[in-house]
């Protein structure tokens, strides 16, 4: 694999990831208060001096475009633009869901993963694997546990990822059969990207009819975030909206 700087914004923790043909040189999560703004380049200069290597020798880059964080997104995406501009590398893009998923292929059935969406939902994908390969059943989409229980079999079922950590309680008693599995087990893995395959198109126009792909999407000339639902300045937007056309 080319020299790859991978980085993932989507959440309140930030993570990277320096790749290359002998697998991962250094793997970085940070989990403090500051904004990924402020964080993220210090976090690339870090992980570059650990490596003994400059920036101008990365050949390509790799950044989540969701679903999560709307600002971590935002950051998180600008930065690697601007880098594969300035560098003039190619730049791609993957679903953290199916990063995490990727970790949970020794697993045969279906399981779902589950990130924090807040106001009391979760950004979730369904998925099965057979033991070798992992195929996504569902596109991503926000749903309350109580909702997410509707559309998942109730026995034999592993659900995994953070949210799984922040609505254990809830999880519990919706899906009592179901095995929970949260962080650090069910955060990404930025290595497994190497084992990703490319594709066309976009993650933005992934559903259930493609053949549940998962990989990664070239983004050099366009990128956009994976947003599952409304930011909440577009509700604002919306609502104000509304309110001068009521009078």
């Amino acid at each position: 694999m080319p020299l790859t700087l991978v980085v993932d914004c989507s959440t309140e923790i930030l993570s990277l990831a320096l790749l290359d043909d002998s697998g991962a040189l250094v793997e970085l999560r940070l989990a403090v208060s500051q904004p990924h703004s402020k964080t993220l380049m210090a976090a690339v200069d870090w992980a570059l001096c650990q490596a003994s290597l400059e920036v101008s020798q990365l050949e390509q880059l790799a950044v989540c475009c969701g679903p999560g964080s709307f600002s971590g997104l935002r950051i998180g995406m600008a930065t690697m633009q601007g880098l594969s501009q300035t560098l003039a590398i190619p730049l791609y893009t993957f679903v953290e869901h199916d990063m995490i998923a990727c970790k949970f292929v020794f697993r045969t059935g279906v399981f779902a993963v589950l990130t924090d969406a807040r106001r009391q939902q979760v950004y979730w994908a369904s998925y099965v694997s057979d033991g070798q390969k992992v195929t996504r059943l569902s596109s991503c989409r926000v749903d309350d546990p109580e909702a997410l229980a509707q559309l998942l079999p109730e026995d034999d079922l592993l659900l995994v990822g953070t949210g799984v950590d922040v609505y254990r309680s809830k999880l519990v008693e919706v899906l009592p059969k179901a095995e929970l599995l949260g962080a650090p087990q069910a955060l990404p893995d930025l290595g497994l990207l190497s084992e990703m395959p490319l594709l066309s198109g976009s993650p933005l126009m992934v559903d259930e009819s493609d053949g549940g792909r998962m990989g990664l999407w070239e983004a050099t000339k366009q990128l956009e975030p994976l947003y599952i639902r409304p930011s909440d300045a577009e509700l604002n937007r919306k609502k104000k909206l509304k309110e001068c056309q009521n009078g």
